[in-house]
């Protein structure tokens, strides 16, 4: 007898979703490319604060209103809760969901196609994964070597081509079984990790100077905000990003490339396995220099 498949036909093939506090380039940049690949209505808008921007720019979308506390009390914790109990309810009426935040977009490489529902079918089997996670990159907007403006509606990939490897952002945000996330997305409960070989988490942090220095220096506010409290450890990660970023923008790239077979064996080859075995971190860490996508990404996004 021929294996059940897992593909339900009472179930919708893809949903995706995210969590937004303002970011409003970001989000419309997440509309535009989701409903190509999904369609408006089954895209999910967590809108933190109830914002009226979110409900016009993703007009057609499924906004959720979600309360934002001033005191940012365990944001992080209460956000990845309320993200992972969202993505398995809406798995009883999706076969897959993408889960996470608004500046990160999963494409696939064109050589394989471009229709993220028809190669999510491959995995049309019990012993599929289940999560992906796709291959991770931050773009870097060096403006230097990039100096033309985005336009309001315009293609990012088109004009913001350079990038770092960072395994952090290889994420398992592609899930088709109930799921536990860790803050940020950045592991879950699912075990073995499965990296793909064709899809890729594009991280949107740095993909323009200008806008990215404001958006890391609001952020350093926010994080002060959250962790500038006597019985919190402090932390200051957004604040480091800006230095990193300005360390990042003034690089050449290396060479023109997506193929990078070494850093994927290290990033399984030094994964960690924490919290008793249930969650496990990829190693790898990130690189120090930048690349160039190939001619072949431009028009994705």
């Amino acid at each position: 007898m021929a294996p059940r498949p897992i593909f339900d036909p009472t179930k919708s093939p893809l949903g995706v979703m995210t969590m937004v506090y303002q970011d409003y380039d970001l989000l419309k940049n997440w509309v535009s490319y989701y409903e190509k690949q999904v369609g408006r209505e089954h895209l999910y808008v967590l809108s933190h604060g109830n914002d009226p921007e979110h409900r016009r720019i993703a007009e057609g979308a499924n906004v959720i209103n979600i309360p934002r506390d001033p005191s940012l009390f365990q944001l992080d914790r209460r956000r990845w809760f309320l993200i992972s109990q969202f993505t398995n309810g809406f798995l009883r009426y999706y076969n897959w969901m993408i889960s996470g935040d608004v500046d990160e977009i999963v494409a696939l490489d064109p050589d394989q196609g471009s229709d993220l529902v028809t190669y999510l079918q491959r995995y049309e089997s019990p012993k599929a994964p289940r999560s992906i996670c796709p291959f991770g990159i931050e773009i870097v907007h060096n403006p230097d070597i990039e100096p033309d403006d985005l336009e309001a509606d315009g293609a990012i990939l088109g004009k913001r081509r350079l990038f770092r490897l960072n395994a952090n952002y290889a994420k398992p945000c592609i899930v088709r079984h109930d799921v536990s996330f860790t803050n940020g997305g950045h592991a879950n409960n699912h075990q073995p990790r499965f990296l793909d070989d064709h899809l890729y988490l594009m991280h949107l942090r740095f993909y323009d100077f200008e806008l990215s220095c404001d958006r890391l220096k609001g952020r350093a506010v926010l994080r002060k905000d959250i962790y500038d409290k006597p019985d919190v450890k402090k932390k200051d990660i957004w604040a480091k990003s800006i230095e990193t970023y300005k360390r990042l923008a003034c690089q050449d790239p290396q060479d023109t490339t997506i193929d990078f077979p070494e850093f994927r064996a290290a990033m399984l080859e030094q994964a960690q396995d924490l919290h008793n075995g249930k969650v496990t971190f990829f190693g790898g860490g990130r690189s120090k220099e930048l690349y160039r996508l190939p001619d072949r990404f431009t028009g994705l996004f």
